[in-house]
């Protein structure tokens, strides 16, 4: 977007080339003249742009005098690859630089034509059209993301794309794609409670558990059950304290779930009963002892992951500015991974247990992060045992 050329020559040779790389070959377009008769604008089309027009020949036209040619299917899709460049300040630039750079100031696409419109001294040489200025600023679509856990226990994007529809032919379109990038289905996946998600997973990760956010689910219970109930009693934190907990085996969830729901009568919710019918795959007590279960249960790594794409996903913004922002955000997400490797190899951390032998070696194996927690544990069980040896 940035880019700016002595010569027309130049910008042709550079949308060549990047033609090339992207898979499609590149043809020159038609041009623009300012008031003076002086060209301002050039435009680069994929070869295959536009829609071939068979000419109707009268073959017994005895007066016919154009050659006569066997018809071919056309090798052109009316492809909308465009890139133009406009004379400006002595070089050419790509006009939609234009528009971008409006755009952070906050105009709009209307504005942006107008704008234009008046520096060029007539609607026509501006070069577009005000619905093509609003279909570049438009920008309308689903940002969908996998995200995982790396080696340091923090969130890592393992990529992203971005949905006309979400439908479940569409998300099982994209698990595909994923599933072949990445050649295996992952063990563990989580997400919302979004059927068509629901579908495609079952479609394409055959193989793999699928378990619900319980963010997501919990999220609404003020909206279901009531703010009222939820502020003016203790039943949130009753519920809570049932459904969070990984101690209790599926019984006794059961049986601790029905001594809340009838207590604060609540049998005939239908929303507590359609949840407590999936209990299976949110529910911490029916999964305890499988592999990745606490990714289910925290609340702060959604929490994160939310205000990280919330810096990237705007509904205002165009296609290039979210580009940017998202590539400015993944750039600093890899900084912060090579930071940590960085550390862990390379840091010693502090030792602080009462087992200090055991403590080294696991300061050894772990990275930082994890290291951690397991130090966390070992100054606990030292506790405990200072604990026992004092009653």
């Amino acid at each position: 977007m940035d880019m700016v050329f002595t010569s027309l020559d130049d910008c042709y040779s550079m949308y060549v080339k990047y033609a090339k790389d992207c898979g499609f070959s590149a043809r020159k377009g038609t041009t623009k003249t300012n008031s003076k008769g002086v060209l301002h604008i050039q435009y680069y089309l994929c070869t295959r742009a536009g829609v071939y027009k068979d000419k109707k020949v009268d073959t017994f036209d005895p007066n016919q005098k154009e050659r006569l040619v066997r018809s071919n299917f056309s090798k052109r899709t009316d492809c909308g690859a465009l890139l133009g460049v406009i004379f400006e300040a002595g070089s050419w630039k790509l006009q939609k630089h234009v528009i971008h750079s409006m755009s952070k100031l906050n105009l709009g696409p209307v504005k942006a034509f107008n704008v234009m419109k008046t520096c060029f001294g007539s609607f026509e040489d501006v070069g577009a059209s005000k619905v093509e200025f609003k279909n570049y600023k438009g920008y309308a679509m689903v940002f969908v993301s996998f995200t995982g856990i790396d080696n340091h226990h923090c969130n890592v994007t393992f990529g992203a794309t971005l949905l006309a529809s979400e439908t479940a032919d569409t998300y099982i379109w994209l698990l595909r794609v994923f599933l072949k990038v990445v050649g295996s289905q992952p063990k563990v996946i989580v997400t919302d409670q979004d059927p068509t998600m629901k579908k495609a997973i079952s479609v394409v990760f055959v193989d793999t558990r699928h378990r619900l956010c319980m963010w997501h689910v919990m999220h609404k219970l003020s909206l279901k059950v009531g703010v009222r109930l939820c502020n003016s009693t203790n039943f949130k934190e009753r519920i809570c304290g049932v459904v969070w907990t990984d101690i209790l085996t599926p019984e006794e969830f059961e049986s601790e779930w029905e001594v809340v729901i009838g207590e604060f009568n609540l049998a005939d919710n239908d929303w507590l009963s359609d949840i407590f019918a999936l209990r299976e795959s949110w529910i911490p007590a029916y999964y305890r002892m499988e592999e990745m279960s606490g990714l289910m249960r925290t609340t702060s790594r959604l929490e994160s992951e939310n205000h990280f794409f919330g810096q990237v996903c705007n509904s205002k913004a165009t296609l290039v500015e979210f580009m940017t922002h998202y590539e400015t955000a993944i750039e600093a997400q890899r900084h912060m991974h090579r930071k940590n490797d960085h550390e862990s190899r390379y840091k010693r951390p502090q030792l602080k247990s009462n087992y200090q032998v055991l403590e080294g070696q696991t300061a050894d194996i772990y990275p930082k992060n994890i290291f951690c927690d397991v130090q966390a544990e070992l100054i606990g069980i030292a506790d405990c045992i200072i604990q026992l040896y004092e009653d």
